[in-house]
């Protein structure tokens, strides 16, 4: 006859066992958690405005923040339910996938790469990639980058188009857009190629500068969510979410608020 003893250290080994694959089931479940803690964490941009930056009182603002207290509303039942956590273009996806945050809605364009590390919701907004000369360039179209000094942003989808499309740019790269646009202001660049979103909010607090009138790609902006199954629940609720949002005009009234005179 078997040790008593044993069996029943067996039974509680076992049960502790099965109580923590549950308890890290519940835990990985994005949706699940975000509810049990009534707030979702998002990664948000501080420096493009008006997508993501700060107000005057230093709080969070604009369209991306509009947009995650509109999704809470939606899921969670309550605007307030989320927690915001700065990320950067070049470090968003590390954060997303090192689980600092449940999603990230920073102005980020679907790419083929993205998509390989980070799972989408359906599109909420489409930018067009442009370009910002000082008033008075020489620079008016995209064929006169080739030779000149151009500046885009680490992790956005500019460094790749003016690749394909001006191969003869002299490339210049910062980590941010207040830092590329500085370089702008201070002549070391000739020309900034980035979204139009990203360039609409730095011409609206700086007079002297304009964007010219192409548009040389279509920027989907989407949610990011980890490629995991803890994301599934999650993701469906996004998509429905956004869906209801696009329905009653609430993203519309977003982007009059953020970006009324923007063309794309």
């Amino acid at each position: 006859m078997k040790n008593p003893i044993f069996i029943i250290a067996f039974i509680i080994i076992g049960a502790l066992v099965l109580g923590g694959c549950i308890s890290q089931e519940k835990k990985q479940n994005t949706l699940s958690h975000a509810v049990l803690m009534n707030k979702f964490t998002v990664g948000v941009k501080s420096d493009s405005k008006p997508f993501g930056f700060l107000d005057k009182e230093g709080n969070p603002a604009g369209f991306d923040i509009d947009i995650a207290r509109a999704i809470a509303g939606q899921i969670l039942g309550d605007e307030n339910a989320v927690e915001f956590v700065y990320v950067t273009p070049s470090s968003r996806i590390s954060d997303l996938n090192g689980r600092k945050v449940d999603m990230v809605i920073a102005a980020m364009s679907i790419t083929e790469n993205r998509a390989n590390v980070v799972r989408f919701s359906t599109p909420y907004f489409v930018a067009g990639q442009a370009i910002m000369t000082k008033n008075g360039s020489k620079i008016l179209a995209l064929s006169d980058l080739n030779g000149a000094n151009v500046g885009f942003v680490l992790g956005t989808t500019g460094e790749r188009t003016v690749r394909n499309l001006a191969p003869g740019a002299n490339l210049r790269a910062a980590k941010t857009y207040p830092e590329i646009f500085e370089l702008l202001k201070n002549g070391e660049i000739d020309a900034i190629l980035a979204d139009d979103s990203m360039l609409y909010g730095i011409a609206a607090d700086n007079p002297g500068y304009k964007i010219l009138p192409k548009r040389y790609t279509r920027e989907y902006y989407a949610i990011a969510l980890r490629r995991s199954k803890d994301s599934d629940e999650l993701v469906q609720e996004i998509n429905n979410a956004l869906n209801i949002m696009h329905q009653k005009g609430i993203i519309n009234k977003i982007k009059a608020k953020w970006i009324p005179n923007l063309h794309s």
